[in-house]
């Protein structure tokens, strides 16, 4: 190519794409190398050129050998120049008369080149300074993501836990009607406790009996001298008071009992009942009404079926609780013939004259005498007290219905 040879005036046609940068686009590290290569090969030429180009104008010629020489390697190192640019697709212009033209927009371009340089190296530290805020931002997100989830399985935890404890709820409300209940049930039995006799009333009463107890003996002892006296011709008239002040003593001694059981062995409902003698106790409620033969039968049903044997009827005068001697021996001796492990249930009845709550009352002492005399006989447990009401089934005269009935519960 001859030395002459310049960039026209529209070279930046002919530049490669990677001269022109974006401001806000910063090109990579190698298209940079490549670029300034091509600058700095474009000014030696351009500086070869203006050199040749200075000659011709002051028409100087070559006429030595050493300026031949050095013209031949300053044109074969333009040559060479010109191919690493071709290399790179750069075609060196043919005009030579905008030299300072062209000079001046290289210059205009080698600074907007290191401006945007600048600028790109501006923009990447304005983006590694956001790289690395991200990376912070992203540590304490992934830190407070780990604290989520742990927060998020401690919840899991305490709602599976309040599920668990959800599924006694209903069990608990149950529960808890169920001793509201009992709690109201124990408030009527503390009311009707407190209008009972006190402790020291009770002790005084067992203090009673036992001091009867204690006259009572003393006076078997005496009648028992008594007798063998009469037997050497006492006087009849003292054996017969004294046989009468006996009596009294006995059924002193036996009311004394009473008093002293009626709280423990009197039930005022068949819920205050073992279940067998509750289930006995409504039996007997449904006989009223009932004919002789009917109550008969129904009695048989009742042994059979419940396995209970109305073993004993006891008759009482009228306004009297009392038992006497040859009805104590009676009772004495179907205890005796009785198991050990049965249960006595002593029901009580009152006739349909006179007033209800007074018959009630009256009844009730006498179902407890009874059950008194079969708790001392007997010892120990398994005997209950109970009262069924005024009734007419045994019979239309009244004092055939003032009776208790002595019921065995076998096993």
């Amino acid at each position: 190519m001859p030395p002459h040879q310049i960039f026209p005036k529209d070279y930046a046609h002919h530049i490669p794409t990677q001269l022109t940068m974006s401001e806000n686009t910063p090109a990579p590290a190698n298209n940079q190398n490549t670029l300034i290569v091509v600058v700095i090969a474009m000014l030696g030429i351009i500086a070869i050129m203006m050199f040749f180009s200075m000659q011709q104008r002051a028409g100087q010629q070559v006429s030595s050998g050493a300026n031949t020489e050095k013209l031949i390697a300053l044109r074969q190192s333009v040559a060479n120049k010109e191919r690493e640019l071709q290399d790179l697709g750069i075609a060196l212009p043919a005009d030579t008369s905008s030299i300072d033209e062209l000079s001046s927009r290289i210059s205009r371009d080698a600074m907007e080149l290191r401006n945007n340089i600048e600028t790109f190296q501006t923009a990447l530290s304005a983006k590694e300074a956001s790289l690395t805020k991200a990376q912070i931002d992203l540590k304490a997100a992934i830190t407070t993501n780990q604290h989520l989830s742990t927060e998020a399985t401690k919840l899991r935890s305490k709602l599976a836990e309040l599920e668990g404890q959800g599924a006694n709820v209903a069990f608990l409300k149950q529960e808890v009607d169920r001793l509201k209940n009992t709690l109201t049930e124990r408030d009527k039995q503390i009311n009707e406790l407190s209008s009972r006799p006190t402790p020291e009333t009770v002790a005084q009463f067992r203090a009673s009996l036992n001091e009867t107890m204690l006259t009572n003996e003393k006076l078997n002892k005496k009648i028992a001298e008594l007798e063998m006296q009469a037997l050497n011709a006492v006087n009849n008239s003292d054996v017969e008071r004294m046989r009468s002040e006996n009596e009294e003593m006995r059924a002193e001694l036996q009311r004394l009992r009473a008093d002293s059981d009626y709280d423990t062995l009197y039930a005022k409902s068949a819920e205050e009942l073992r279940p067998e003698a509750a289930l006995l106790y409504a039996e007997l409620e449904k006989l009223e009404g009932l004919t002789p033969d009917q109550l008969e039968a129904a009695y048989i049903r009742i042994s059979e079926e419940h396995n209970a044997h109305m073993v004993r009827s006891v008759r009482f005068k009228t306004n009297s609780s009392e038992v006497g001697w040859s009805t104590l021996t009676q009772i004495k001796d179907t205890i005796g013939g009785a198991r050990k492990d049965s249960f006595f249930l002593v029901v009580g009845y009152a006739s349909k004259t006179g007033n209800a709550e007074n018959n009630k009352i009256l009844s009730a002492k006498r179902s407890v005498t009874i059950a008194s005399i079969v708790k001392h006989l007997k010892g120990g447990t398994g005997t209950r007290a109970v009262f069924l009401g005024q009734t007419d089934r045994f019979s239309k005269q009244p004092l055939d219905n003032q009776i208790c009935e002595l019921w065995e519960l076998r096993k």
